[in-house]
């Protein structure tokens, strides 16, 4: 939360930095806190990316809303055999067909 609330890029880069320094150093002797080291090298290994936000200023909201979509029509399709009865259930969950009667 707290490199998402960088106004800029590069507050954002320092913030990160700063928690991956900081965290490292706190768990680099303890055994126990193995994942939270392996986690916290994922991220670093991630920095660019994660810094990307504040280039694009797009997130992943629209590809969440489309995959709850998605797992909606998989659950009114449960029984079908046939990919073509999820894919039209997709179509009628997900098309805006709201615009297309407002249009007539």
């Amino acid at each position: 939360r707290w490199v998402r609330k960088a106004t800029s890029m590069r507050g954002a880069q320092w913030r990160l930095t700063n928690f991956i320094n900081v965290a490292l150093k706190l768990v680099t002797d303890i055994d126990l806190l193995k994942p939270v080291r392996n986690a916290l090298k994922t991220v670093d290994k991630h920095r660019q990316a994660i810094l990307a936000r504040w280039v694009s200023g797009h997130n992943n909201a629209r590809i969440e809303a489309l995959n709850g979509i998605f797992q909606a029509a998989k659950c009114r399709a449960r029984g079908y055999r046939n990919d073509d009865t999820f894919i039209c259930m997709i179509y009628l969950l997900a098309a805006p067909i709201q615009n297309l009667v407002k249009s007539t």
